[in-house]
């Protein structure tokens, strides 16, 4: 072997080296950003029910609030609706992190992946939640925080005192 084929054999191995270096690295950085995309999700995962039962609460205390009989079952029945969407928001989410995980799990050469008992627990939650404001909007008469009587009104009467501005 000459030195201008020892030369050529040495460039060779090194563009070779250098190919296996970017495609480990660009695995490295698939795996990195695989990562960052699943933290994120789970975030989400974590943050759109407790948001859902969140309004769902302020509306229940809006409904018990309001003394008409169809407001209130409308507000109730908006709740509901919020609930069940907000279910198929958590199972899309549930497959879309699901991708995530099969991605980590290729670099890792795993094929196991469970964990929906999250998942399962929230939805649960939000169901009932919604059954509850189902149930209210047909009974709207039982669900109020103050009870009044139909000759019963609130009014409310604004005073203003006289204020004096002077200027020194």
């Amino acid at each position: 072997m000459t030195d201008l084929d020892l030369e050529r054999l040495k460039h060779k191995n090194a563009i070779e080296l250098e190919k296996l270096k970017w495609t480990l690295k660009e695995k490295e950085l698939s795996f990195l950003e695989a990562g960052q995309h699943l933290r994120s999700l789970n975030q989400q995962l974590w943050q759109v029910p407790g948001m859902a039962i969140a309004v769902t609460g302020g509306i229940w205390f809006g409904a018990a609030s309001i003394n008409g009989e169809l407001p209130k079952a409308l507000a109730l029945l908006f709740a509901a609706i919020v609930d069940i969407l907000t279910i198929f928001v958590l199972w899309r989410l549930r497959k879309i992190i699901q991708i995530q995980i099969d991605l980590q799990n290729k670099f890792n050469n795993r094929t196991e992946s469970k964990g929906r008992i999250v998942v399962i627990c929230w939805s649960t939650l939000l169901a009932l939640a919604a059954t509850l404001s189902i149930l209210g909007s047909l009974n709207t008469k039982e669900f109020s925080i103050v009870k009044t009587s139909p000759t019963q009104a609130t009014y409310n009467y604004l005073y203003p005192e006289r204020i004096e501005i002077k200027n020194e």
